[in-house]
């Protein structure tokens, strides 16, 4: 029965993507990207888990059986809402109003200033550490500073070459002078996601380029070279995660291209295995938190350590400070304890914040992820951003937590809101909708 279940969600998700892709015709749909990492998590990854034996020192099957009606029924939630915004586009299609001289000009200065604050967080992270050499001698290592508005800084990085590559591409072709800006608002980013071997950043880095430098051209690459491309990323991230002990400066460690022991490995740190005892527990010692965690992080979380140690205490919410309150009750329930530091995944997340309405909650997001693409596709401007913010996310929002996607997208999106707005780019619209050239799929991209 576990195994029939593994195959339904592998199922349902194939059957989404062929359905996105074949009203859209975008290899963007958010469907193409947040479904196979659903996959992976919530079929491919228990699949390989399940078939050597490494959840039985874990579970019972009757317990498997549970938590995978609840994995299915959470995938089914997100996929409806976000194919239910509709996957077809008008036809012809609306026309984006495209960016003035004066708007590229404003977010052009908007994004060096984000840029500055941001590459001087990371380098004051840095500073404090030593420098260059002692952040990345070590394994999984980095900067550091006291304030989390420091080291949160340095993500105002990502906005920054984002409005940048905006401004520089606005006639459609990239502007050569802009080039210096672009690496350099995005370079240290690029060392320390290789250096310290973090798949998310990784990921957000490899996003924000490459959807990035399409859809501010609106244009597609085919459907090969997407699949290749999101296929080589996420084998990019298990190789650098599966040798994160091996990455960094002075090792000279040999590297392996093996990685089926992070999908494999049965350990409390797992995704599925420590995502699967998060719900067993919540259900045994009946706790769940409707939605006071992620009160917690719009309201108590921007509030300095410093000037409130004991915020999340006093708030009532203690268990934040371990796996952002997702690893208690295993003892109890399971005989054993959750990994410090993991994540349960989506699903399993917002189980343990709504219960069974977590479903509906999925279903609320996956219509947000439809509406925030469909708006790129309609109304273009800020909403390209957005919609690149948002998907650079994804690898968070689906194998973390809310708490990990929340802080980051409050922290990436509010800066280009503000920047378009005051580029004056929404007072240039025009009201009437102009017929323009379809969606391009370039065969020199191809």
């Amino acid at each position: 029965m576990f195994e029939f279940l593994l195959w339904a969600v592998i199922a349902m998700v194939a059957a989404a993507m062929v359905y996105a892709y074949a009203g859209s015709r975008d290899v963007f749909h958010p469907v193409m990207f947040i479904g196979p990492m659903m996959g992976f998590l919530y079929a491919w990854m228990p699949m390989k888990l399940y078939s050597s034996g490494g959840l039985d020192g874990f579970f019972q099957a009757d317990q498997l059986i549970f938590v995978q009606v609840i994995n299915i029924a959470g995938v089914a939630a997100f996929l409806i809402g976000c194919l239910g915004v509709g996957c077809k586009l008008p036809d012809p299609p609306v026309q984006q109003e495209p960016v003035s001289e004066s708007s590229a000009r404003v977010l052009t200065i908007v994004g060096i200033v984000l840029g500055c604050i941001g590459v001087g967080a990371w380098g004051i992270t840095i500073i404090n550490v030593g420098g260059f050499t002692d952040a990345f001698s070590q394994a999984y290592s980095g900067g550091w500073d006291d304030s989390g508005y420091v080291r949160d800084a340095s993500l105002l990085m990502f906005p920054s070459f984002l409005l940048i590559l905006c401004a520089a591409t606005r006639t459609g072709i990239l502007r050569i002078a802009y080039i210096p800006l672009l690496v350099f608002f995005i370079g240290p980013w690029v060392l320390q996601a290789a250096l310290t071997a973090r798949r998310g950043p990784t990921f957000m880095i490899s996003t924000i380029i490459t959807m990035g430098w399409y859809l501010t051209r609106r244009k597609r690459p085919s459907l090969v070279v997407a699949a290749v491309t999101g296929a080589t990323v996420g084998f990019l991230m298990l190789f650098l995660v599966t040798n994160r002990q091996n990455i960094h400066l002075g090792s000279d460690a040999s590297l392996t291209t093996d990685v089926s022991s992070i999908v494999e490995k049965p350990d409390t740190g797992n995704e599925y295995i420590y995502g699967t005892g998060a719900i067993l527990a919540s259900e045994q010692v009946q706790k769940f938190y409707w939605g006071r965690r992620m009160l917690a992080q719009v309201v108590i979380r921007p509030i300095p350590s410093a000037v409130w140690p004991t915020k999340y205490e006093d708030f009532g919410l203690p268990e934040l400070n371990h796996n952002a309150g997702t690893g208690e009750g295993f003892a109890e329930a399971l005989g054993w304890e959750g990994a410090v530091g993991s994540a349960p995944g989506i699903i399993s997340d917002l189980w343990l914040e709504f219960r069974w309405l977590n479903l509906p909650a999925l279903w609320v997001l996956g219509k947000l992820f439809g509406l925030a693409w469909k708006k790129t596709h309609l109304v273009g401007g800020p909403w390209v951003t957005q919609y690149i913010i948002a998907a650079a996310l994804s690898i968070y929002f689906v194998m973390q937590t809310m708490e990990a996607v929340i802080f980051r997208t409050l922290i990436l999106s509010i800066p280009l809101w503000l920047a378009w707005r005051g580029s004056g780019w929404h007072r240039s619209r025009t009201p009437q909708m102009v017929v323009q050239a379809p969606l391009r799929v370039s065969p020199s991209e191809m």
